[in-house]
């Protein structure tokens, strides 16, 4: 059997938590930080640390953020939402070793956040711990019933070990909450059709769902070539030109008449 000529990448899907602060209008954060600064002065609370950490987040100054969640941390080392701030910070800037850390003591302070072990799960497959990322996304699924992201991210998890039976019912999971999830029919298709379980419907939806994604009908296409699916290909190949996805070019040449 011949492999795809194009999956969707990897990481294409997975996602992580930014903080849970209401919308700032960022042009206002340099005021914010001046003013902050001088109450810091008067109260040098935790809380008044880690409203500044969350300015300097927002403005990716990374560095000053993380100094300013320490500090909240080492004033009052038992709030968990400053561990998870700072977890989502090093995430930003790759320290996934110390996001971990961070999201393992707000689970010991608060084990219902389920965006903790999203987020601890995610920094795990980054460093490619698979089955302990797989482990984390099913506890914040145990929080989560209905956490969309979470099966998503897992059942992607589950095809990289090539897990595709297990991996095709997180994607049937997500399609049951969310029946507009592209990404879900699209790795879903993947995963049958390695198993050779027919998943032209898929693929189908796929396109309905993203009618100007070029790979949409470019991956439908390669669908229909390497499991010599009847269907017209070439229309699908010319339409993923049309969109400027050049990768149909060579195809074209190769397999549709003029």
């Amino acid at each position: 059997m011949k492999p795809f000529l194009l999956l969707l990448l990897f990481c294409s899907c997975l996602s992580i938590y930014s903080q849970d602060f209401n919308d700032i209008d960022l042009k206002e954060i340099p005021k914010e930080i001046e003013d902050i600064n001088s109450l810091i002065l008067k109260e040098p609370t935790a809380d008044n640390y880690y409203l500044r950490g969350y300015y300097y987040y927002q403005i990716k100054n990374y560095p000053k953020a993380i100094a300013d969640y320490d500090k909240a941390i080492s004033l009052n080392p038992n709030n968990y939402k400053f561990y998870y701030s700072k977890g989502n910070t090093s995430i930003k800037i790759k320290n996934f070793k110390q996001a971990m850390d961070c999201y393992t003591k707000c689970i010991s302070l608060n084990s219902t956040i389920a965006k903790a072990y999203f987020n601890r799960a995610y920094s795990k497959s980054m460093v490619n711990d698979a089955k302990g990322a797989i482990d984390d996304y099913s506890k914040s699924i145990s929080v989560n019933p209905k956490y969309v992201q979470a099966y998503e991210n897992r059942g992607m998890l589950k095809r990289q070990l090539n897990l595709h039976r297990e991996a095709i019912q997180d994607f049937d999971k997500v399609i049951e909450i969310n029946p507009e999830f592209t990404e879900a029919y699209q790795n879903r298709a993947f995963s049958k059709a390695i198993l050779s379980i027919n998943a032209k419907s898929d693929f189908d939806k796929v396109v309905s769902l993203s009618p100007e994604d070029p790979e949409a009908y470019y991956n439908r296409a390669i669908y229909f070539i390497n499991f010599k699916i009847k269907g017209d290909y070439c229309s699908d190949l010319k339409k993923a030109k049309e969109l400027h996805f050049d990768p149909a070019i060579e195809l074209i040449d190769k397999y549709c008449k003029h």
